[in-house]
Order: C-alpha cells, then sequence, then structure tokens
C-alpha cells in the first residue's frame, strides 16, 4: 500500500511524498537513483536490505521507505529509508540504521537539491505521510553527501549531535599515501610496530576476496571485539547473533563487488593480530569495525599498523576519501583525519513522544556534563563497569 500526500512549496519545488511499505516495489528505482545520483555506502541497497532482512525481521520492527518527488516534474528527488519501532510504552519513527549505519542521508537523484530549497517544506511532506508514532527521531546527520548538500541537515530544529566524525581525503601514490598523511607521533609508532612485527615474524596483510577469507577473518574479528569490550566491562551490539550474522552475511554478499562490505586482516607468523570492517562506494571507504590481538601483542600496534595497510589498500583502488566514522580518538587526527559535525533531529508528534523527547535531551546534556569532568567521567565509567561485571559474574545480561 501506498500513502500519497502533496504540499505546497515554500520553495521553488512542490514536493510530493509518497510512502512505500515494500522496499521491492522501488527497488528498481533505488539502483537506477543510486547509480545516476548521489548515495552512501549506508544507503545502498544492498546494505539496507540485509539491515531489513537480518535485523529488522528478528526484531519484528517495520521498515518503510519515503519517496519525494517534484510534483511539476514528477523527477523523484529523493528516497529515504525508515523504521517505526515498537516498545512496550512508546513507538518511534527512526532512519533505517539498527546501529549499523554511521550515516543518514537519503539517496539523492541527478537533480540539484540544495538546503536552501527544501527545510520546513521537507518536514511538512514527510510528515504528511508517516504513520502514527510518538515521536522522530533521525540522528548521525552530516552536512553534505560527497560534496552535495544533504536535505536532512535543512530540517527545522536540527542540533549537533554529541559526536562528531572524522575523515581525509587521500590522493597521489600509494606507497607514500601513509607518510604524507600521518603525524609525526603517528610515524613514530608505524615504525616502530613495523619493527617489532618484523622481529617476531612474516608480516602479511590480507583484504578479504573468497568466502575462505571471510570464514577466517569474521570469526577472528567477532572474537577479538568482543573479548575487548569484556576487559573494558562494556557491553558490544556484536555480541548479538543476529549482528553477527549481519556483518557476516553482507561481507559474503560483497564479494567480488557485489555490495559495499570489505574485511581486512593482518598476521605475524600467520597469527592473526588484527581486523578492519569496512564499506567501500563512490570513492570513499567507511571504517565500520576494528579489532586487535590480547594485550602481548599491544606494543606491536596492530590496530594502527591495519588502519595503514587499508588506507594504503584504498588508495591503491583508486579511493579519494577515508571516513574514520564517528568518535573522537587519537588514531583520527594521528592519520589526517579532520572534524565533521553530525547532526540530529527530534520531533515529538504526541504529548507522551514531547515527554520522552524532554527526558532524551535532559540524559544527552547530563551525559555531557560528565564527560566535561574527567575526573568525575572516570568515576562514572569505572562504575559502570563494576556494576556490569557484577551482573556477568551472577550470569545475567549486559545491557
Amino acid at each position: 500500500m501506498n500513502h500519497l500526500s502533496s504540499i505546497e512549496p515554500r520553495s521553488r519545488f512542490n514536493l510530493v511524498a509518497r510512502r512505500h511499505e515494500k522496499l521491492e516495489t522501488i527497488e528498481g528505482l533505488w539502483r537506477a537513483m543510486s547509480a545516476e545520483g548521489t548515495t552512501t555506502a549506508f544507503q545502498q541497497i544492498e546494505w539496507v536490505k540485509a539491515v531489513c532482512k537480518c535485523l529488522l525481521e528478528p526484531a519484528c520492527e517495520t521498515p518503510f521507505f519515503v519517496e519525494i518527488s517534484d510534483a511539476h516534474s514528477a523527477k523523484t528527488l529523493m528516497l529515504m529509508p525508515f523504521v517505526l519501532i515498537r516498545k512496550r510504552n512508546y513507538s518511534a519513527i527512526e532512519y533505517l540504521g539498527m546501529n549499523v549505519c554511521d550515516i543518514s542521508a537519503p539517496v539523492l537523484g541527478s537533480l540539484d537539491v540544495s538546503p536552501q530549497s527544501f527545510g520546513q517544506t521537507l518536514w511538512d511532506a514527510l510528515a504528511s505521510v508517516l504513520p502514527k508514532a510518538d515521536f522522530v527521531h533521525i540522528d548521525h546527520i552530516p552536512t553534505f553527501i560527497q560534496e552535495r548538500p544533504n536535505p536532512l541537515a535543512s530540517l527545522p530544529g536540527i542540533r549537533a549531535g554529541a559526536k562528531r566524525s572524522y575523515d581525509v581525503a587521500i590522493d597521489g601514490d600509494p606507497e607514500t599515501i601513509v607518510n604524507r598523511l600521518v603525524n609525526n607521533q603517528t610515524r613514530r609508532i608505524l615504525k616502530t610496530s613495523a619493527r617489532r612485527m618484523a622481529e617476531r615474524g612474516q608480516v602479511s596483510f590480507v583484504a578479504a576476496s573468497t568466502e575462505a577469507d571471510i570464514d577466517t577473518l569474521f570469526p577472528v574479528m567477532v572474537s577479538q571485539r568482543l573479548d575487548r569490550f569484556r576487559e573494558l566491562g562494556r557491553f558490544d551490539f556484536l555480541e548479538k547473533p543476529e549482528v553477527q550474522a549481519f556483518y557476516r552475511n553482507a561481507a559474503m554478499a560483497s564479494l567480488g563487488g557485489r555490495g559495499p562490505a570489505q574485511l581486512f586482516g593482518l598476521s605475524v607468523n600467520g597469527e592473526w593480530i588484527a581486523t578492519t570492517y569496512t564499506l567501500v562506494h563512490a570513492n570513499t571507504i567507511h571504517l565500520a569495525i576494528v579489532t586487535m590481538a590480547d594485550a602481548s601483542w599491544h606494543p606491536c600496534s596492530p590496530g594502527m599498523a591495519n588502519i595503514a595497510h587499508y588506507v594504503r589498500w584504498a588508495r591503491e583502488q583508486g579511493i579519494t576519501m577515508v571516513d574514520f566514522s564517528i568518535g573522537d580518538l587519537a588514531y583520527k587526527t594521528g592519520f589526517g583525519g579532520q572534524p565533521r559535525d553530525r547532526y540530529t533531529f527530534w520531533k515529538p508528534l504526541t504529548i507522551k513522544g514531547r515527554f520522552i523527547v524532554n527526558i532524551r535531551h535532559g540524559s544527552a546534556r547530563l551525559k555531557q556534563a560528565i564527560k566535561d569532568h574527567p575526573a568525575l567521567s572516570h568515576f562514572t565509567r569505572r562504575a559502570i563497569q563494576l556494576y556490569r561485571g557484577r551482573n556477568q559474574s551472577h550470569g545475567q545480561p549486559l545491557t
């Protein structure tokens, strides 16, 4: 069933919004717009389909898709994936991500679209076809999509998110790209890393290209990731079997360039000491997961070494942008990463929704206040680690 609504313009467009309940009904359009227009790896149809099958279906959540068109030309301007999430006490509409998508952006058609053309008009069109819910939340909104303005960044009431992303442009000779990017401290770390790994044995870097490669590297990635988070006393989303299945299936489905996922591994004498899970699309490589072996390998900085290898690999493939994803971590600036603000959009649709959104805003302010005080931040993290460690020791799930 499709839901159609037309909104008179506050801009040069008369926007028509249509809601599609099934991705299959617009799969051909989605593929055509992705090929002719602009999108990100996280909105590639193979990734979206994998999210729906592996994460939404088991959770009994409801995806839907909004098509925004210009009424005068009948040309589709953009496509957007959403999910209706039903909790016991409320329902929410979120941009389709399920914690595995770092960018919220539409698939943009070839027609030039700028924030000056939309804003409130875009929200009015969207709101006219949304299903009933208590509030709308769209997180991880970048200002631009491959140098094109992101219309979601023009939504009214948008605010800066709690975390920034980092990226760096890469060009020139692949053999010298890392040395040209990194700062002096990172250069010294990589030099020491190369020497120490060579002292331990033969170093090998692998970009997974076969099912056997993924069968080898993926369990290593999961094991290293979960061991690290348990050591920190933290829960990681990758503990969920359905999330593991999602990432593994996406990697398998992407073999031969059929999808965006690309898995890497670094070994010494056949022992895997680091892995990296990335997404590749439109001359950009997005970092999703980085893992490394236990503390015995920490003096070799395997995670940093693996990043250096995949940056060099990316340049060999003609890639021109490295997205280090969300989070303020020192290694990102060490590799030349520049900070980019990400934005978030909240819109209550009911009285209950307004109450929940206000609570979420208050919680975000409290978290930021704790983060701004190092001693309080350290105390809070330690208390959470002790609490989770106690629950784990009593066989209770970490949440």
